[in-house]
């Protein structure tokens, strides 16, 4: 069974991703986008930090570099923040589509620029089944349509890029659980002044049904960040990439089935060419 917990593990990542468009879609019913991110992260932090005082953990910062911290606690809330505006403002489906499509392409470019990298045939291919889905997703023949989700989900992506390298140079010298209570708690400072600029710090009543998503949400972010370093260690590092990019699938379905989202033709072929992107840039 050991073989099995890694790529388990990274699948089991790809639906929480899924489900996580699905929730804050679910809850701005009640909320705000800000509103969601700022419970999302304090849930998370509060949790985290529950995990610390009950086991006794401690945690590990050796040669840190503050800037490169600073850039991480700020650039992972803002992709978050932009992915939940992304969804709110339309179909979960395109929003995770918009998230990989920048998200591709501009691991490309940094490792074009930043560490030399060549683009060879391979993503010379998936930069074509990414032009494809972007035709499929602005129909640029029948008046072209971009809508602010869209756009707001392609900020993301490209954002999320910009943390992960900065997350890989801190992985070196914090323990997971140490960029965790960074990220989450930087994240709900962020969303609180957003709140408080737009005089909607108040929380407005919801059911007890409403609160225990949002104590899920929270969680889910903690089970995510456990994962991936399950994971990884026991999958290999492409086919990990693939499975946990199974989101791509899990959130349209989800979407489909708790919200009755359902995507147009031309979108459901979008977002097969970005399937198949993702795809061959991980083969």
């Amino acid at each position: 069974m050991n073989k099995y917990i890694g790529p388990l593990s990274l699948l089991t990542i790809g639906i929480l991703f899924g489900l996580s468009g699905v929730i804050a879609k679910y809850l701005s019913s009640w909320l705000n986008p800000y509103q969601v991110i700022a419970l999302r992260f304090a849930g998370a932090f509060i949790m985290a930090y529950s995990v610390v005082l009950f086991t006794g953990q401690k945690i590990k910062f050796k040669k840190l570099n503050k800037q490169t911290l600073l850039l991480f606690a700020v650039s992972f809330p803002i992709s978050v923040i932009f992915f939940t505006l992304s969804v709110f403002y339309t179909k979960v489906s395109l929003a995770v589509f918009s998230f990989y499509i920048a998200n591709l392409v501009s691991s490309f470019i940094c490792g074009s620029v930043f560490f030399k990298e060549t683009i060879e045939r391979k993503k010379q291919i998936t930069l074509l089944c990414i032009m494809a889905a972007l035709i499929c997703f602005t129909n640029p023949f029948q008046g072209f349509t971009l809508n602010i989700g869209f756009i707001f989900g392609l900020i993301s992506g490209v954002l999320q890029t910009i943390a992960s390298i900065f997350q890989k140079i801190l992985g070196e010298s914090t323990d997971r659980l140490g960029l965790v209570m960074i990220q989450t708690l930087a994240g709900c400072v962020m969303a609180v002044i957003v709140l408080i600029f737009t005089h909607t710090l108040t929380i407005p009543w919801m059911p007890l049904t409403a609160w225990g998503v949002i104590a899920l949400f929270g969680a889910m972010f903690l089970a995510i960040s456990y994962l991936f370093l399950i994971g990884f260690q026991k999958t290999n590092l492409n086919v990990g990439s693939i499975l946990v990019s199974s989101e791509l699938l899990f959130g349209p379905l989800f979407a489909l089935l708790l919200l009755n989202e359902m995507p147009s033709g031309l979108e459901l072929l979008g977002g097969i060419f970005t399937i198949v992107a993702v795809v061959i840039a991980n083969i």
